[in-house]
Protein backbone atom coordinates (compact mmCIF):
# COMPACT_ATOMS: atom_id res chain seq x y z
CA UNK A 1 0.00 0.00 0.00
CA UNK A 2 1.34 3.43 -0.86
CA UNK A 3 1.84 6.10 1.79
CA UNK A 4 -0.73 8.82 2.13
CA UNK A 5 0.64 12.00 0.60
CA UNK A 6 1.93 14.44 3.20
CA UNK A 7 2.13 11.84 5.94
CA UNK A 8 5.43 12.12 7.78
CA UNK A 9 7.39 9.11 8.89
CA UNK A 10 6.97 8.49 12.63
CA UNK A 11 10.09 9.37 14.62
CA UNK A 12 12.32 6.52 15.66
CA UNK A 13 12.05 5.53 19.29
CA UNK A 14 14.24 7.70 21.47
CA UNK A 15 15.07 10.16 18.69
CA UNK A 16 12.07 12.46 18.49
CA UNK A 17 11.67 15.96 20.00
CA UNK A 18 9.82 14.54 23.03
CA UNK A 19 12.65 12.13 23.73
CA UNK A 20 15.21 14.93 23.48
CA UNK A 21 13.18 17.08 25.87
CA UNK A 22 12.90 14.23 28.38
CA UNK A 23 16.61 13.57 28.04
CA UNK A 24 17.40 17.21 28.78
CA UNK A 25 15.39 17.02 31.99
CA UNK A 26 17.01 13.81 33.20
CA UNK A 27 19.45 14.41 36.06
CA UNK A 28 23.08 13.95 35.22
CA UNK A 29 24.62 10.89 36.76
CA UNK A 30 27.23 11.84 39.37
CA UNK A 31 30.68 10.69 38.44
CA UNK A 32 31.80 10.36 42.06
CA UNK A 33 30.43 10.12 45.59
CA UNK A 34 29.48 13.46 47.15
CA UNK A 35 29.53 12.80 50.89
CA UNK A 36 26.65 14.12 53.03
CA UNK A 37 27.29 16.64 55.79
CA UNK A 38 27.36 14.10 58.69
CA UNK A 39 29.95 12.01 56.88
CA UNK A 40 32.16 15.04 56.26
CA UNK A 41 31.74 16.13 59.89
CA UNK A 42 32.94 12.76 61.15
CA UNK A 43 35.89 12.81 58.76
CA UNK A 44 36.97 16.25 60.00
CA UNK A 45 36.66 15.06 63.60
CA UNK A 46 38.99 12.18 62.68
CA UNK A 47 41.47 14.65 61.17
CA UNK A 48 41.31 16.71 64.37
CA UNK A 49 41.82 13.59 66.47
CA UNK A 50 44.83 12.63 64.33
CA UNK A 51 46.17 16.20 64.78
CA UNK A 52 46.06 16.97 61.06
CA UNK A 53 44.05 20.01 62.16
CA UNK A 54 45.37 21.57 65.37
CA UNK A 55 43.74 23.73 68.07
CA UNK A 56 43.61 27.35 66.91
CA UNK A 57 43.91 26.45 63.22
CA UNK A 58 41.52 28.16 60.82
CA UNK A 59 39.36 26.00 58.55
CA UNK A 60 38.81 27.64 55.16
CA UNK A 61 35.52 26.84 53.47
CA UNK A 62 36.93 26.66 49.95
CA UNK A 63 39.80 24.40 51.00
CA UNK A 64 37.36 21.99 52.65
CA UNK A 65 34.96 22.17 49.68
CA UNK A 66 37.82 21.23 47.34
CA UNK A 67 38.99 18.48 49.67
CA UNK A 68 35.61 16.75 49.87
CA UNK A 69 34.30 17.65 46.42
CA UNK A 70 31.21 19.50 47.65
CA UNK A 71 29.83 23.04 47.63
CA UNK A 72 30.73 25.72 50.15
CA UNK A 73 27.09 25.62 51.24
CA UNK A 74 27.53 22.01 52.28
CA UNK A 75 30.73 22.92 54.14
CA UNK A 76 28.92 25.69 56.05
CA UNK A 77 26.39 23.10 57.17
CA UNK A 78 29.28 20.87 58.29
CA UNK A 79 30.98 23.66 60.23
CA UNK A 80 27.80 24.57 62.09
CA UNK A 81 27.43 20.89 63.03
CA UNK A 82 31.01 20.83 64.32
CA UNK A 83 30.40 24.01 66.29
CA UNK A 84 27.37 22.44 67.99
CA UNK A 85 29.52 19.42 68.89
CA UNK A 86 32.25 21.60 70.39
CA UNK A 87 34.99 21.04 67.81
CA UNK A 88 35.12 24.46 66.14
CA UNK A 89 34.33 28.08 66.93
CA UNK A 90 32.71 30.27 64.29
CA UNK A 91 33.25 34.04 64.48
CA UNK A 92 31.68 36.62 62.22
CA UNK A 93 34.09 37.82 59.51
CA UNK A 94 36.73 35.35 60.71
CA UNK A 95 35.19 31.99 59.92
CA UNK A 96 35.77 28.71 61.75
CA UNK A 97 38.76 27.68 63.84
CA UNK A 98 39.53 24.50 65.78
CA UNK A 99 38.72 25.15 69.43
CA UNK A 100 41.55 26.00 71.80
CA UNK A 101 40.52 25.52 75.45
CA UNK A 102 41.91 27.47 78.33
CA UNK A 103 42.73 25.66 81.57
CA UNK A 104 39.30 26.25 83.11
CA UNK A 105 37.46 24.80 80.11
CA UNK A 106 39.93 21.93 79.94
CA UNK A 107 39.04 21.06 83.55
CA UNK A 108 35.33 21.18 82.72
CA UNK A 109 35.82 18.75 79.82
CA UNK A 110 37.57 16.32 82.16
CA UNK A 111 34.71 16.56 84.65
CA UNK A 112 32.13 15.95 81.91
CA UNK A 113 34.07 12.91 80.71
CA UNK A 114 34.21 11.47 84.24
CA UNK A 115 30.50 12.07 84.81
CA UNK A 116 29.51 10.46 81.49
CA UNK A 117 31.60 7.32 82.03
CA UNK A 118 30.34 7.02 85.62
CA UNK A 119 26.77 7.27 84.35
CA UNK A 120 27.48 4.64 81.69
CA UNK A 121 28.95 2.31 84.34
CA UNK A 122 25.92 2.82 86.58
CA UNK A 123 23.51 2.04 83.73
CA UNK A 124 25.56 -0.96 82.56
CA UNK A 125 25.45 -2.46 86.06
CA UNK A 126 21.66 -2.27 85.90
CA UNK A 127 20.93 -2.97 82.24
CA UNK A 128 23.77 -4.85 80.52
CA UNK A 129 23.01 -8.30 79.14
CA UNK A 130 25.06 -11.29 80.22
CA UNK A 131 26.97 -11.17 76.92
CA UNK A 132 27.71 -7.47 77.41
CA UNK A 133 28.91 -8.06 80.98
CA UNK A 134 31.17 -10.84 79.69
CA UNK A 135 32.65 -8.50 77.08
CA UNK A 136 33.28 -5.73 79.64
CA UNK A 137 34.99 -8.19 81.97
CA UNK A 138 37.02 -9.70 79.14
CA UNK A 139 38.38 -6.31 78.08
CA UNK A 140 39.09 -5.31 81.69
CA UNK A 141 41.01 -8.55 82.34
CA UNK A 142 43.04 -8.01 79.17
CA UNK A 143 43.79 -4.44 80.25
CA UNK A 144 44.90 -5.64 83.70
CA UNK A 145 47.13 -8.31 82.17
CA UNK A 146 48.70 -6.31 79.32
CA UNK A 147 48.16 -2.70 80.35
CA UNK A 148 51.31 -2.25 82.46
CA UNK A 149 53.48 -3.21 79.46
CA UNK A 150 51.60 -1.12 76.89
CA UNK A 151 52.78 2.22 75.58
CA UNK A 152 50.97 5.22 77.07
CA UNK A 153 49.14 5.82 73.77
CA UNK A 154 48.04 2.19 73.41
CA UNK A 155 46.94 2.11 77.03
CA UNK A 156 44.79 5.22 76.60
CA UNK A 157 43.18 3.73 73.47
CA UNK A 158 42.52 0.48 75.32
CA UNK A 159 40.71 2.33 78.12
CA UNK A 160 38.62 4.18 75.54
CA UNK A 161 37.71 0.83 73.98
CA UNK A 162 36.70 -0.46 77.43
CA UNK A 163 34.52 2.59 78.10
CA UNK A 164 32.92 1.93 74.70
CA UNK A 165 31.99 -1.57 75.85
CA UNK A 166 30.59 -0.12 79.07
CA UNK A 167 28.51 2.31 76.98
CA UNK A 168 27.18 -0.60 74.94
CA UNK A 169 26.03 -2.17 78.20
CA UNK A 170 24.37 1.11 79.18
CA UNK A 171 22.03 0.78 76.18
CA UNK A 172 22.07 4.47 75.27
CA UNK A 173 23.16 5.58 71.79
CA UNK A 174 22.76 9.20 72.87
CA UNK A 175 25.18 8.72 75.77
CA UNK A 176 27.59 6.86 73.50
CA UNK A 177 27.61 9.69 70.92
CA UNK A 178 28.22 12.34 73.59
CA UNK A 179 31.02 10.34 75.18
CA UNK A 180 32.68 9.64 71.83
CA UNK A 181 32.80 13.37 71.11
CA UNK A 182 34.03 14.21 74.60
CA UNK A 183 36.88 11.71 74.23
CA UNK A 184 37.83 13.19 70.86
CA UNK A 185 37.43 16.89 71.64
CA UNK A 186 40.58 18.80 70.61
CA UNK A 187 42.83 20.24 73.28
CA UNK A 188 46.09 22.14 73.30
CA UNK A 189 46.97 19.91 76.28
CA UNK A 190 46.22 16.64 74.48
CA UNK A 191 49.75 15.32 75.09
CA UNK A 192 49.20 15.38 78.85
CA UNK A 193 46.58 12.63 78.52
CA UNK A 194 49.31 10.18 77.58
CA UNK A 195 51.73 11.50 80.18
CA UNK A 196 49.27 10.58 82.95
CA UNK A 197 49.91 6.88 82.27
CA UNK A 198 53.48 7.26 81.02
CA UNK A 199 54.85 5.33 84.00
CA UNK A 200 54.34 1.60 84.42
CA UNK A 201 53.25 2.06 88.05
CA UNK A 202 50.39 4.35 86.99
CA UNK A 203 49.28 1.97 84.26
CA UNK A 204 49.34 -0.90 86.76
CA UNK A 205 47.23 1.01 89.29
CA UNK A 206 44.81 2.26 86.65
CA UNK A 207 44.31 -1.14 85.02
CA UNK A 208 43.53 -2.74 88.41
CA UNK A 209 40.98 0.00 89.07
CA UNK A 210 39.26 -0.61 85.71
CA UNK A 211 39.12 -4.33 86.53
CA UNK A 212 37.34 -3.41 89.80
CA UNK A 213 34.84 -1.32 87.79
CA UNK A 214 34.13 -4.30 85.54
CA UNK A 215 33.68 -6.60 88.55
CA UNK A 216 31.17 -4.17 90.08
CA UNK A 217 29.23 -4.00 86.80
CA UNK A 218 29.11 -7.79 86.51
CA UNK A 219 27.78 -8.03 90.07
CA UNK A 220 25.17 -5.35 89.39
CA UNK A 221 26.67 -2.92 91.94
CA UNK A 222 25.76 0.29 90.16
CA UNK A 223 26.74 2.79 92.89
CA UNK A 224 30.11 1.13 93.44
CA UNK A 225 30.84 0.99 89.69
CA UNK A 226 30.09 4.71 89.30
CA UNK A 227 32.16 5.65 92.37
CA UNK A 228 35.17 3.64 91.16
CA UNK A 229 35.03 5.36 87.76
CA UNK A 230 34.91 8.78 89.42
CA UNK A 231 37.96 7.85 91.52
CA UNK A 232 39.91 6.79 88.41
CA UNK A 233 39.22 10.07 86.66
CA UNK A 234 39.88 12.12 89.81
CA UNK A 235 43.34 10.56 90.15
CA UNK A 236 44.02 11.10 86.46
CA UNK A 237 42.85 14.70 86.57
CA UNK A 238 45.02 15.43 89.60
CA UNK A 239 48.05 13.94 87.85
CA UNK A 240 47.32 15.95 84.71
CA UNK A 241 47.05 19.19 86.68
CA UNK A 242 50.41 18.48 88.29
CA UNK A 243 51.97 17.88 84.88
CA UNK A 244 50.47 21.06 83.44
CA UNK A 245 51.65 23.10 86.41
CA UNK A 246 55.12 21.62 86.15
CA UNK A 247 55.28 22.31 82.42
CA UNK A 248 53.53 25.71 82.63
CA UNK A 249 50.98 24.68 80.01
CA UNK A 250 48.65 27.60 80.65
Amino acid sequence: MSKTRGQSKPPAAGKGPAAKKASAKAPAKEAFHRPPAPEISDEIVKLIEDEVFLPGERLREQDLADRFGVTRGRIREVLHNLEARGFVEIERMKGATIVRHDRREFAAIGQVRAAMVALAARRAANEATEAERDEILKQAKELAAKGPDMSAQDYRLATIKLTGAICDGAHSLFLRRILDDVHRVPSNWRAYRNLIVASRDRRTQSSKSWKSVADAIVRGESDKAATLVEEIYARGFKAMQELIDAGDGS
